[in-house]
């Protein structure tokens, strides 16, 4: 096969991975990838985010398996496979991936503005790109939110339980 100069293509486990969260968070396009238009990451596992917001980025999500709720504002929704939602920055959000067959793409425009350093920096790579093993204990928000905020990112609450 002979991809044309720019263009990109990565295989299911093709690219880079982090464990995070209690989940596994695979680079689909970097934003080094995408001439800075785009980072898009697939995410499955248990994973809750604590409440957040960017400050620099916009992000898409969609429900690629399962179900997932998404906490916008005050409002929590929940969908299944085709459900789309989108947030501007300065809005804050959260996610849960609710069922274990969950997958979710995350868009994040523009690309590399800060999501995978961040990820890099509060996960552990996952050469193998196999979901981790569950967490033992909680999070340390304070540790998270701190590396957060050099990314860009704004804790602002716990995950949702």
């Amino acid at each position: 096969m002979s991809i044309p100069t720019g263009a990109v293509w990565r295989g299911p486990t093709e690219g880079d991975a982090v464990g995070l969260l209690g989940g596994l968070y695979s680079y689909r396009a970097r934003g080094a990838d995408t001439d800075g238009a785009y980072s898009l990451f697939e995410v499955e596992g248990p994973v809750s985010t604590p409440l957040h917001m960017h400050h620099g980025e916009e992000e898409g999500f969609y429900v690629v398996a399962g179900e997932v709720s998404f906490q916008i504002g005050d409002e929590v929704v929940k969908g299944g496979p085709g459900t789309f939602a989108f947030v501007p920055r300065g809005v804050n959000h959260g996610f849960r991936l609710d069922s274990p067959d969950a997958k979710l793409l995350l868009l994040l425009t523009p690309g590399n503005a800060g999501h995978e350093a961040m990820f890099e920096e509060m996960g552990e790579p996952a050469d193998d790109h196999a979901v981790p093993a569950p967490p033992t204990s909680p999070p340390d928000l304070g540790a998270l939110g701190a590396t957060a905020a050099r990314h860009g990112t704004a804790m602002v609450g716990p995950p949702r339980t």
